[in-house]
């Protein structure tokens, strides 16, 4: 069947008309208009990739609960995930993050869950994990933004689909640290927040220039599915790889940057 110019699959066009009309129409034309591949073959491919049945129906429930209006286009694009620019009833911006179902990279991401004492055993199947990580980025999110930690605030989850504050402006995410010039300022706010997070019981564990935005003249943190609770066995390794990252990056720029071991203190007595 052809919709919008794109072959459907007969579970596509098992799908609700009203989802269809709602929903698929307005992604496939987003797909097209991103032209995110060269080949329509592989824009294909990627589009039920992405916006399985499942998700689909995942997406319609969020709208039907009023968390945003539509979708425009891509924003961020990765292995794991990617993020949609959403505008809300208010004309508002939303960032819309649907993680991939299909990714292997979550297989990966077992050392991130497994020992962090907020979460039980990990159930069998891909979509079971795919869902927990996007609750568990949720939940981080929620205990940081409470602790006044610089993070995007969180506003929903459900399946693999979370909806966040969009950082940036008219739909152009706000650059990320290794595309900016920085101060000693910068390094300085960097590690206030980690050691706000800290104090919220909370290391990163993935923190580097590429998932700190600069927007405006505040930083902010974002890419919270690693984060773990300091309970877990490997935080205090992932809090000295976080620090490491960090120190790395502005040491490079030409910032003055304090002894590892120090600033591994000076998070810890914050």
């Amino acid at each position: 069947m052809l919709f919008d110019g794109v072959i459907m699959s007969e579970e596509e066009e098992k799908i609700p008309k009203r989802i269809s009309k709602k929903v698929l129409h307005n992604l496939v034309r987003l797909e097209k208009e991103q032209r995110i591949l060269r080949h329509h073959e592989s824009d294909i491919a990627v589009f039920e990739e992405v916006f399985d049945r499942s998700t689909l129906m995942i997406l319609y429930d969020i709208m039907n609960a009023n968390v945003f209006r539509y979708l425009n286009g891509v924003v961020a694009s990765g292995k794991e995930s990617r993020v949609y620019w959403g505008v809300r009833d208010d004309n508002s911006s939303v960032a819309i993050k649907i993680y991939l179902v299909g990714s292997a990279e979550f297989k990966r991401r077992l050392q991130y869950i497994a020992g962090d004492p907020r979460f039980g055993s990990v159930k069998k199947g891909m979509r079971n994990i795919v869902n927990l990580w996007a609750r568990k980025e949720f939940r981080n999110l929620k205990t940081a933004y409470y602790a006044k930690v610089p993070v995007p605030e969180p506003f929903y989850v459900k399946g693999n689909v979370l909806v966040m504050e969009f950082i940036g402006e008219g739909g152009v995410p706000a650059p990320t640290l290794n595309t900016c010039e920085v101060t000693q300022k910068h390094y300085s706010d960097v590690l206030k927040a980690v050691a706000k997070l800290y104090k919220a019981k909370l290391v990163h564990a993935d923190l580097s220039e590429y998932n700190i935005f600069l927007h405006g003249k505040k930083l902010m943190l974002f890419d919270f599915g690693s984060a773990v609770d300091i309970a877990h066995p490997n935080s205090q390794e992932f809090l000295v790889r976080d620090i490491y990252n960090i120190n790395r990056f502005f040491s490079k720029r030409g910032i003055k940057v304090y002894d590892l071991d120090r600033v591994i203190r000076m998070v810890k007595k914050a």
